[in-house]
């Protein structure tokens, strides 16, 4: 063969019934023998997966997984399965389709399995008729499934009968097989892990998204641990990189072998949570022996993992062979999957496959009464109805009406810049809204307009309360707001209003509505004359808010808007925590400070002839305010100050 060598991404399966000649037929291919374990080569089956490379005729090599085919290793060989692109079923043409035939196919289907080929193994021991019987009754297994018209290939991998046209066969298959994408983070579900003297940590599994390369961070999930990888390996040949679609054994740095488990998860670092609720789509087999109630408790296998799982059903109290819903799964411990991911359901006891699906979103809540459930149910739909990651994201944002960039990433499982990207694109669309301010923050068009609504009922009942003030502040705004805002993510929301003629901003950062215009009855106007003519009096001897209380005779709700309309106007300020000081004798005591050659407490308490009473909080609100700065004993008078 002069074709040069290549590694394709593709990886097939075997599948079928216990001692039909799978791991021969695998040898008779590859030249390598899957079954590794004492036990297998002593009792002649498949315990664990195995996993071989085929070099085809034009030089490309495909891995492919062994499975086992005994129903109480149906745990290992679902695990097999998960990763595969196609399958080669596998049927002895002396036995015929049996038991965990069967159940194999309704598995392959479940974890939607899309192509193979069919292969009748021990062709060598039948007769022509026998052989006719069997092909005729995989044809009738198969019809209505993926398996429905593909071909069919009798072989004799002990005599090498036919093995030429099945290979012949696999080459076509991997022809149409799509490629896997290798962009975004990895994901692997790993499903072997062990030491190796001089190295650490190997764990080997499919790559199922996504790329890893030497010297990447990774994360081992679902305990959280960081490692970075120190060497990989496809096919037992060292490699800088791999990829989705490839068999990797990959040499973790600082991971102890007792912290890694069949069915934990490498992935790219901050790429997943864990979860112990997973919400789904949830298929009964029609060939399942009973219906199944809710909270029944089940065995959940869903990439490498196998775990114990309660399912809540979100609408009924049970379902029947054959029927499908949503619902929830509530898992006994902690795993990290995959939005998208298939997985099997088996009954709890007697083991038996009784039905799977995929999951819609990793990070279920148990939702609380009828208006929960119907909610939870709502958003399912959307998530079935677009799978993309456009449809994902609208999904989560129209259930939760607001969120952050960072957490959407999370909750997607996709980058940041991914999600940017997309949030923009959706923009464009006029189907939510993104705001690049406070990290980002995406916005559902519902929630911007229920949020805009709120805003100008907030305004107008502040101006129905203060008609004499001229606005409030962003941050107070955002206070009196459901929605839990930053103040600049406010301000971008409001020039967004402003821009439309909705809302005003002045350049104190107050916010009104733009009809609204401040207003004063003659009552409140003539105690705000009287509180600057009071101020004017005392000269330096700033009043206190009490003081004025009794000279100007107004109290309570009267001063208090008084006292808020003048310094909202710039007409007056607070000092010292008590004391009121207008605009008129702020400027005096600054054109005081401006004629005297040394600022001390002594020379300008002489010269303004007040007592340090009212001295001190007037030289710290100068300091405050940039006009002066303390120097020791001494204060200085910053250049350039001009009154405003």
């Amino acid at each position: 063969m002069n074709n040069a060598i290549v590694e394709v991404p593709v990886v097939l399966g075997t599948a079928g019934h216990v001692d039909h000649g799978k791991t021969e037929l695998v040898r008779a291919l590859t030249g390598v023998d899957t079954d590794r374990l004492s036990e297998e080569k002593r009792r002649g089956i498949t315990i664990e997966l195995g996993f071989a490379p085929l070099i085809l005729p034009d030089g490309r090599i495909v891995s492919i997984v062994d499975v086992p085919g005994h129903e109480r290793f149906i745990r290992q060989m679902t695990a097999g399965a998960a990763g595969i692109d196609a399958v080669i079923f596998v049927v002895a043409a002396d036995e015929g389709v049996m038991q965990q035939t069967r159940e194999h196919l309704e598995i392959l289907e479940l974890l939607g399995i899309s192509d193979g080929i069919i292969v009748l193994t021990k062709a060598d021991l039948v007769d022509e008729d026998m052989l006719s019987l069997a092909k005729t009754e995989v044809e009738e297994l198969v019809k209505g499934t993926f398996l429905e018209g593909k071909s069919i290939v009798a072989v004799s991998a002990v005599k090498g009968l036919h093995l030429d046209e099945l290979v012949r066969e696999i080459e076509t298959l991997v022809n149409r097989i799509p490629p896997r994408s290798a962009g975004g983070s990895l994901f692997m579900p790993i499903d072997r892990a062990f030491p190796m003297s001089g190295f650490g940590t190997i764990v080997t599994g499919t790559i199922y998204e996504g790329a890893v390369s030497l010297g990447d961070v990774v994360e081992l999930m679902p305990k959280g641990i960081r490692a970075k990888v120190r060497s990989l390996q496809v096919h037992g040949k060292s490699v800088q990189r791999a990829q989705a679609g490839q068999r990797a054994a990959i040499n973790l740095a600082g991971i102890p072998i007792a912290e890694v488990n069949r069915g934990d998860v490498l992935c790219g670092a901050e790429l997943l949570r864990s979860t112990k609720c997973v919400n789904v789509s949830l298929e009964l087999l029609a060939s399942a022996p009973i219906s199944l109630r809710h909270w029944q408790r089940v065995r959940l296998h869903v990439g490498t993992s196998d775990l114990l799982a309660r399912v809540s059903l979100l609408s009924k109290v049970e379902i029947h062979p054959g029927d499908e819903t949503f619902a929830q799964l509530l898992l006994e411990d902690d795993v990290a999957v995959k939005a998208g991911q298939r997985f099997i359901v088996r009954s709890y006891s007697p083991l038996r496959t009784i039905g799977g699906g995929v999951i819609l979103f990793p990070y279920g809540k148990r939702p609380k009464g009828k208006a929960g459930r119907f909610k939870t149910l709502q958003f399912l739909e959307h998530l079935k109805a677009d799978t993309s990651i456009e449809g994902r994201v609208l999904a989560i944002i129209e259930s939760l009406k607001s969120v952050h960039l960072e957490e959407l990433a999370i909750l997607t499982q996709e980058g940041r810049r991914e999600i940017t990207s997309v949030g923009k694109e959706l923009q464009r669309k006029g189907k939510l809204y993104f705001f690049e301010e406070e990290g980002g923050f995406f916005l559902s068009a519902s929630a911007l307009g229920q949020l805009e609504d709120e805003l100008k009922r907030t305004l107008e009942d502040f101006h129905r309360k203060n008609p004499h003030l001229r606005g409030v502040s962003l941050e107070e705004t955002a206070e009196r707001l459901s929605f839990k805002l930053g103040a600049n993510l406010l301000r971008a929301i409001v020039k967004e209003m402003q821009s439309r003629g909705e809302i005003a901003i002045g350049p104190d950062d107050k916010l009104r509505l733009a009809k609204f215009s401040p207003s004063a009855d003659e009552n409140l106007q003539k105690i705000c004359d009287r509180i600057i003519s009071l101020c004017l009096e005392r000269g330096f001897q700033l009043p206190t808010v009490g003081e004025l209380a009794e000279e100007v005779g107004a109290k309570g709700e009267k001063l208090t808007k008084a006292l808020e309309m003048l310094k909202e106007g710039g007409a007056l300020q607070f000092v010292g925590g008590e004391f009121v000081l207008v605009r008129q004798i702020e400027e005096e005591f600054v054109k005081l400070l401006l004629g005297l050659e040394e600022i001390t407490i002594s020379s300008v308490r002489d010269s303004a002839n007040v007592s340090r009473k009212y001295l001190l909080p007037l030289l710290e609100y100068m300091d405050a305010k940039g006009i002066t700065r303390r120097a020791g004993n001494k204060r200085i008078l910053l250049k350039n100050q001009k009154l405003t």
